[in-house]
């Protein structure tokens, strides 16, 4: 395999372990803003100086608002392979106008899915932290059934907890059901709410208000890991003194390693996919 010059800048811990990554694979990389581990793997001075060079260039997972659009642009050089996490819109246009190839890891299906492990191990880690109860036998609603959910129900279930799912379609609510979950219509979701010790959101939009957080037991525990704001009015639940939490980035959290080796991983996938090898293929010879 060919041999890469990879910057990577920003992020959490989960960077640096995708750096000791690439590194043991015997990449050549260059860091800046990179969290330190226990190595002693030196820095660039500059954003500049750690791009100078570099064929790709790894930026944080998300990437939110961590430098603009026209300086990101003006540093990176035609040619270069951007990859990042949550890109804004107008960014990745100015990247394709720059000739400059942009990924969105976020927007991979194998990446989220992967990520979403560590999601939910973080999600019921911060229940537990944040919770005087046993997820053991508690009753759980999980609003949503897509990429995130999936596994987040799952682990709940190896807990023991009984668990519920709000789901937005039909089609996820007989996922769910084959899957052993008894599931309830978003539409009557203020008439389940009180039952429940447990209330995990999944879902990118207002999903509790504050007319629905009245209804919500005062000791259940809400956990929201859906992109900011969230789905619950944290203003209200605040005014109201409940239980809710906006809990971004977990896996860089609580599973940093695996998290950055995931990164690394589906990087490398990206490359082979452009180089037209697919994952798992083996080359046949000329002579077979």
């Amino acid at each position: 395999m060919k041999q890469h010059c990879i910057a990577v800048f920003g992020g959490d811990a989960r960077q640096a372990y995708a750096a000791q990554t690439f590194l043991a694979a015997g990449w050549q990389v260059q860091r800046w803003d990179v969290p330190q581990l226990n190595d002693s793997q030196p820095q660039s001075n500059s954003l500049a100086e750690a791009l100078n060079g570099a064929d790709i260039v790894l930026g944080p997972v998300p990437f939110h608002d961590y430098i603009s659009t026209e300086e990101l642009v003006e540093l990176l050089q035609p040619g270069q392979m951007f990859i990042a996490g949550m890109l804004p819109e107008p960014l990745c246009d100015a990247l394709a106008q720059a000739d400059v190839v942009c990924h969105d890891l976020l927007k991979r299906q194998d990446f989220a899915v992967l990520n979403a492990i560590a999601t939910a191990e973080g999600a019921i880690a911060e229940a537990i932290s944040k919770s005087g109860s046993n997820l053991h036998l508690s009753p759980a609603l999980v609003l949503g059934y897509g990429r995130c959910a999936k596994p987040l129900v799952k682990k709940l279930q190896g807990l023991q907890a009984h668990v519920t799912i709000a789901a937005r379609s039909w089609d996820a609510a007989c996922e769910a059901i084959a899957n052993g979950c008894e599931v309830i219509d978003f539409n009557a979701l203020p008439f389940h709410l009180p039952r429940f010790g447990y209330i995990f959101n999944t879902v990118p939009a207002r999903v509790i208000d504050e007319a629905m957080l009245q209804s919500i037991s005062p000791e259940a525990t809400i956990i929201d890991i859906a992109t900011a704001p969230g789905g619950v009015d944290f203003e209200a639940a605040k005014r109201m003194g409940r239980n809710a939490h906006l809990c971004p980035s977990l896996p860089g959290k609580y599973a940093p390693r695996a998290s950055g080796e995931c990164i690394a991983q589906t990087v490398r996938i990206i490359l082979d996919e452009r180089e037209g090898h697919a994952w798992g293929h083996q080359p046949t010879s000329a002579s077979d």
